[in-house]
């Protein structure tokens, strides 16, 4: 990591830290009253809301193993206090500028669940530890796209769910697997998928852009 890069990474987390607990303190305790239809059963606006919430959710497939340095104190706590509510984020599904936003969120929505659920809550050093390890290990965003037929497709396609990803962050070789991926994860977010020409379009350029 470049000492830019940790810079940069200091400053988001001196800006997001604060703010979270600003914005927690200054949050409502009351919420809109929903109906339901009798004992155990979910209204329609709080189905609306938990299939919305779903969507957005990370999709399934990142193990502990698979995180970059996974025996890190950050890794652990990433795996400790995220599984508790949905699947285990890759710390490279967003950028270093858009992970303290998700984080902040995050935590706003941890802080403000029932105490009935006995989840354990991350003190503030432990959120910190928890940011500067995803900042660090965040999407390397491409700063310019090399040309090449399909650099078009790519950025459109890719960007409808992050920030574009330098194609030397990965071997020619290695390209098919994560674009595969990203296949699966566009499926579960969006409920749609590339075709087979449109799959091959993609991979061809990061192919060729990743060695150029």
């Amino acid at each position: 990591m470049s000492h830019v890069s940790s810079s940069l990474g200091r400053r988001l987390i001196s800006l997001a830290l604060p703010v979270a607990f600003m914005s927690l303190a200054g949050c409502q305790d009351s919420a809109p009253a929903s109906q339901t239809g009798g004992q155990g059963e979910l209204s329609p606006v709080d189905e609306l809301l938990l299939a919305s919430v779903k969507v957005a959710l990370p999709p399934p497939g990142v193990t502990p193993a698979d995180l970059p340095d996974p025996g890190s104190q950050g890794a652990r706590l990433v795996t400790t206090h995220c599984i508790a509510c949905h699947s285990l984020p890759s710390p490279a599904s967003h950028s270093a500028t858009d992970w303290p936003r998700y984080a902040r969120r995050m935590w706003l929505r941890l802080d403000r669940l029932q105490d009935s659920l006995n989840l354990t809550v991350p003190s503030t050093a432990e959120r910190q530890v928890m940011l500067e390890y995803l900042i660090e290990n965040s999407l390397q965003v491409a700063s310019a796209l090399p040309s090449g037929p399909g650099r078009d497709f790519f950025r459109t396609t890719c960007t409808s769910c992050h920030d574009l990803p330098d194609p030397k962050v990965h071997s020619a070789e290695d390209w098919v697997a994560v674009v595969r991926r990203m296949m699966d994860h566009m499926q579960e977010i969006q409920g749609r998928s590339l075709t087979p020409e449109q799959f091959s379009r993609i991979v061809l350029y990061l192919e060729t852009a990743s060695g150029a």
